[in-house]
């Protein structure tokens, strides 16, 4: 016999986090620019979060990825994984700004749905171009530069 049994006075036993966003980022030609000359490097960008309407520079030196950036190569080349802010600026949306140069900087929007002490991206806009839905399979996306 199995029994089982919920309270309402139960805390959330488990954390879930799914925000992860992977980018794959392509010149014109279709080279990819974290593979290329002159290219991107993962040490050269930096992260802002929106936080109250000011963009603060993200940097978090406990974690694994403390800029909430990371690579990973894949059989179709390098892919930058993005680990959005998750301070919401309005319905649920936050802003992560990935500055790539002094003059190059974009701007992704995550729909985060949170319930106790889960967190799951649900949407994702790059520079205001809807980009993934929560009914698509990865959650990843090309861009070309």
């Amino acid at each position: 016999m199995l029994l089982l049994g919920c309270s309402n006075d139960e805390k959330d036993c488990c954390t879930f986090i799914d925000t992860a966003i992977t980018i794959k980022y392509l010149n014109a030609e279709g080279e990819n620019l974290f593979e290329v000359a002159n290219g991107y490097k993962l040490s050269e960008l930096t992260v802002y979060h929106n936080i109250n309407g000011v963009w603060e520079r993200y940097y978090e030196g406990n974690l694994d990825y403390p800029k909430g950036l990371n690579t990973v190569e894949t059989d179709g080349g390098v892919e930058l994984i993005v680990f959005p802010s998750t301070n919401m600026v309005e319905n649920h949306i936050s802003e992560t700004k990935i500055q790539f140069s002094e003059s190059e900087s974009d701007i992704i929007k995550s729909q985060i749905e949170k319930s106790g002490s889960t967190e799951i991206v649900t949407k994702v806009w790059y520079n205001n171009e809807l980009k993934w839905e929560n009914n698509q399979a990865e959650r990843a996306f090309q861009i070309i530069k």
